[in-house]
């Protein structure tokens, strides 16, 4: 007979062997579709990243040599979820959750800065028009995160401290465009073109981050695919700077058939020249509105304010976990 003994101890190491094998396997999966020469970028619907979307429609990516794959996110928590686990090897985000990523122990750098320009848009019920009617209002957010963090400074400006505020963190965007478009909540802190829809249906436009001097994009990669797409990154700046190029041109022209009445129809069709490129444009109800774009920036690192901003702010909000520098942050 086998002695009872060493059989439990076989049984229990080869149970455990399995189950470090079955772990080992869990870490290395990389998703259905990985690959390992392409860059999988989690990106939201909308105008911060509308560069992104025209590369990869005009095949700009593609004419430069990098492989790059947009994985569209309607919420930014979807997005996150994805970028920490293993569908998607980079985000469009901010400097908050970098700073919040990196300061837990998250083998992550930013990679450089576009441009997040988020509005605070009040439900015409509410009758909200400067922000010291804020106090005790109900306005939707994204929790620790730019979007957070403007709300924050909104209402320093109105001197109210963050508690004054009911904050409810809904991070679809599209939905806190709807709560307030159904004047269910107050308002809501959001990106373009959410805030020409709301304000086509009643909304009013407050305040919003070029007031604020606030600018908090980043494009934050794992270090791990950082290195081994070292030569891309240069690349996928290329293609995003010759996309802002080409975008500007458009929105001038947009601008300048908005203002001349003898430019019949031009207007309608640049709108739908530059509409397209959203995937809005087939999932999701745009309204016959103007949508206000931006001047889009080249591809940057975010400034030395921005990672100020957002690291005191996180520091406020005890968020790190340890402290954090911008040289350890920004990859060079």
């Amino acid at each position: 007979m086998f002695p009872l003994k060493p059989l439990m101890g076989l049984v229990v190491a080869v149970a455990l062997l399995c189950a470090c094998g079955g772990e080992q396997a869990k870490q290395t999966q990389k998703g259905p579709d990985y690959d390992s020469l392409t860059i999988r970028l989690a990106v939201l619907s909308t105008a911060d990243c509308l560069p992104f979307y025209y590369a990869e429609e005009e095949g700009l990516f593609d004419s430069l040599g990098v492989k790059v794959k947009l994985k569209t996110y309607r919420a930014a928590m979807d997005a996150d979820t994805a970028f920490m686990g293993t569908t998607a090897d980079a985000i469009w985000s901010d400097m908050v959750k970098a700073c919040v990523w990196r300061g837990r122990g998250d083998s992550v750098r930013v990679v450089m800065a576009t441009q997040l320009d988020l509005y605070l848009m009040t439900a015409f019920s509410a009758r909200i028009r400067q922000i010291s009617s804020l106090k005790e209002k109900i306005i939707g957010i994204t929790r620790n995160s730019a979007v957070d963090l403007t709300a924050d400074y909104i209402l320093s400006r109105a001197k109210f401290q963050s508690t004054d505020l009911n904050k409810p963190q809904i991070n679809n965007i599209k939905l806190r465009c709807y709560m307030v478009d159904q004047n269910q909540y107050d308002g809501a802190l959001l990106p373009e073109p959410y805030a020409s829809e709301c304000e086509a249906r009643g909304a009013r436009r407050v305040i919003g981050t070029p007031e604020l001097g606030l600018n908090l994009s980043a494009v934050i990669m794992k270090d791990s695919v950082l290195a081994r797409h070292k030569e891309d990154i240069p690349k996928l700046k290329q293609a995003y700077d010759i996309a802002v190029e080409q975008l500007n041109q458009l929105v001038a022209q947009y601008a300048e058939a908005q203002n001349d009445s003898t430019l019949t129809g031009a207007e309608d069709a640049l709108q739908l020249q530059l509409m397209r490129y959203f995937p809005q444009s087939r999932s999701i109800e745009i309204p016959d509105t103007l949508v206000k774009y931006p001047t889009f920036l080249h591809a940057s690192m975010p400034t030395d304010s921005a990672f100020a901003q957002a690291k005191r702010w996180c520091q406020g909000r005890t968020l790190l976990k340890k402290d954090i520098k911008k040289e350890d942050l920004y990859a060079q």
